[in-house]
């Protein structure tokens, strides 16, 4: 009886297997067709396992989210800082521009004539903020966060966005101290915006008091009168407002009125400052020169020596 050879007949049938089996499952995959063709059952297998798995997407996306979240909060929280910032700077130079409005004005009505020199004098401000405030009753000084590495000099105006504060004492690379017009070793030339009658204004050791030296009896000051600097002593320019009347005292025998005034700067509750430092030109010290004094130097011809 004839028989095949037991390697020939293992690959026939092993073939014949993988056929068998390549053919239900096109069979099947026919039948799922047609089925999901009448009765769409795959979408709604399809949304049943998306609902099931939904938990685990978020749970994958929330750390990525909440990351970008925070990244982001961060990002505008630092522009919007850096943004205010800015705009509380241009703000504070601005209104310390209009505080000198008021008073030339009313320098420009009694002294027109010598504006003309006063021209060639800019101001430039340089913004600062307060770092630490010492309010002894014997010392008023605060610490400003700018220093000689900023520019930052002795004797520098400080002002805000009221009025005078102080003046620069002490310089360190990133820090200066400045003390403030109420310390009582104070003294500020100042003049009445009203009169210009010129006096000096000491610190009494309090923040909401000061004292105008040397006022005699018979002078024109009122309560509500505007103090404001003078510019004498080469340390503040001169029309910034330093404080406002709100006592004189006039007794028979005094040879000086005795006069109280309440300073404008937020001296106790400020925190920005500007530091002011006057431009000196050259035509402030020398004045302009009329063209018809004005001389050529003599020309030089070729071949000569000047």
């Amino acid at each position: 009886m004839p028989t095949g050879s037991p390697g020939v007949n293992a690959n026939f049938f092993g073939t014949g297997a993988q056929t068998a089996r390549l053919m239900l499952y096109g069979m099947l995959a026919i039948i799922l067709m047609a089925v999901d063709q009448r009765g769409h059952y795959i979408p709604r297998v399809r949304a049943v396992i998306g609902t099931l798995f939904e938990p685990l997407y978020h749970a994958v996306d929330w750390p990525v989210r909440t990351a970008e979240s925070v990244a982001g909060e961060l990002r505008s929280r630092e522009e919007l800082q850096g943004k205010n910032d800015e705009l509380r700077a241009a703000l504070l130079a601005r209104e310390a521009d209009l505080q000198r409005l008021e008073t030339l004005q009313e320098e420009n009505r009694r002294l027109r004539d010598l504006l003309g020199g006063a021209d060639s004098l800019v101001f430039e401000t340089r913004f600062a903020e307060l770092v630490r405030v010492d309010l002894d009753p014997f010392s008023h000084q605060v610490m400003i966060n700018k220093g000689s590495d900023d520019g930052v000099e002795e004797g520098q105006a400080v002002i805000d966005a009221a009025g005078v504060m102080g003046q620069v004492e002490d310089v360190q690379m990133h820090l200066s101290r400045v003390r403030l017009i109420s310390d009582p070793n104070h003294a500020l030339p100042v003049q009445i915006n009203r009169t210009g009658l010129r006096t000096v204004a000491v610190g009494t050791g309090e923040t909401g008091t000061m004292l105008l030296t040397s006022v005699p009896l018979e002078a024109d000051i009122r309560e509500g009168d505007l103090v404001v600097t003078s510019g004498l002593g080469d340390r503040f320019p001169s029309g910034y407002p330093v404080a406002t009347v709100e006592l004189v005292s006039r007794e028979e025998g005094q040879t000086f009125a005795e006069v109280e005034a309440r300073p404008l700067a937020a001296l106790d509750r400020g925190r920005e400052v500007l530091l002011v430092v006057p431009q000196f030109t050259e035509e402030a010290f020398i004045g302009p020169v009329p063209a018809e004094q004005a001389v050529e130097p003599p020309s030089v011809e070729e071949g000569e020596q000047p």
